[in-house]
């Protein structure tokens, strides 16, 4: 199949792990010496449209690239996901982490009596994080590589688990309490490098990424949060040749409620679409359980 067919349709799942730095020591915020900390979150969409990737005529109007649209053909883009990440408090500064991704994907039209479907474990993300500052803000400095582990299967119509590259982060996090308030703001800036799939010779173009949130909490055990993420790819390269019609683009805002349960926490979210290029459009529910264990 073409590159272009399934990256057009290819959600990015980022598993944002920015909580409650009192309790759970995510953010730019690092873990005391031999603590763990980890999440499983759940992903949930349905949707049937997307912010299309190129300029296209219809009903006598010219849209936009951007422009949110009904897919082709009475098209419907179903997604599950679950991310499960953990880090590890090495040292008070410096901390080591995983995430594995679960997808469980399809695409459905018009075209198709069987729609493409494709479920299994994705690529596996290594981290690496170390804070610098203390005062008068956090300031962290996180790496990650993610390997091509997921599996890659270059079948027409087909969105693959595994995107069958290496990538590497370089993410700048800063992060501050606001006490006596009971509030907190934290935000990361990253480029990741994408390097070159070498089996449909395509390079998907590096990334820009920014993620800022606010927490302000209601009590002892309730905390609502405001999310905002953004991402800007550069275009792809195909067979050698420059793709600006891969480009991708997407802006998103959740607003959040995390529980304290007494030793972990539930967060409950609702992921909304505001602009995109290349990305399924609408909303996202999403429902995570974390936990940290041991250290001082």
């Amino acid at each position: 199949m073409k590159a272009e067919g399934w990256g057009g349709k290819l959600a990015l799942f980022v598993g944002l792990v920015l909580a409650w730095p009192a309790s759970l020591w995510a953010g730019a915020w690092t873990l005391p010496q031999g603590k763990f900390w980890g999440k499983a979150t759940l992903f949930l969409q349905t949707t049937e449209e997307w912010y299309i990737a190129s300029p296209e005529f219809s009903g006598g109007q010219l849209y936009g690239k951007g422009t949110r649209r009904p897919y082709r053909f009475e098209g419907e883009y179903q997604s599950r996901a679950v991310f499960l990440e953990g880090f590890y408090g090495l040292t008070e500064r410096f901390d080591i982490g995983l995430q594995v991704p679960y997808f469980d994907q399809q695409f459905a039209d018009a075209t198709r009596s069987e729609p493409p479907s494709d479920a299994g474990f994705s690529d596996i993300r290594l981290f690496a994080k170390a804070r610098f500052l203390q005062k008068p803000v956090i300031f962290t400095f996180k790496g990650g590589v993610k390997m091509p582990t997921g599996e890659f299967r270059n079948e027409d119509g087909l969105i693959p688990v595994g995107e069958g590259q290496w990538d590497y982060d370089l993410v700048a996090q800063v992060g501050r309490s606001f006490w006596p308030l009971p509030l907190y703001a934290n935000a990361e800036l990253g480029y990741r490098v994408r390097t070159k799939n070498d089996e449909i010779d395509r390079d998907p173009g590096d990334e820009w990424f920014l993620h800022a949130e606010v927490g302000y909490q209601l009590g002892q055990r309730l905390l609502v949060m405001g999310k905002y993420e953004m991402l800007r790819s550069d275009p792809a390269i195909d067979f050698g040749f420059k793709n600006r019609s891969q480009i991708k683009r997407i802006t998103y805002l959740s607003p959040v409620l995390l529980i304290d349960l007494g030793g972990s926490a539930l967060e409950l979210g609702l992921r909304y679409t505001l602009s995109g290029q290349n990305f399924p459009a609408g909303f996202q529910t999403t429902a995570g359980l974390s936990a940290s264990f041991g250290g001082g």
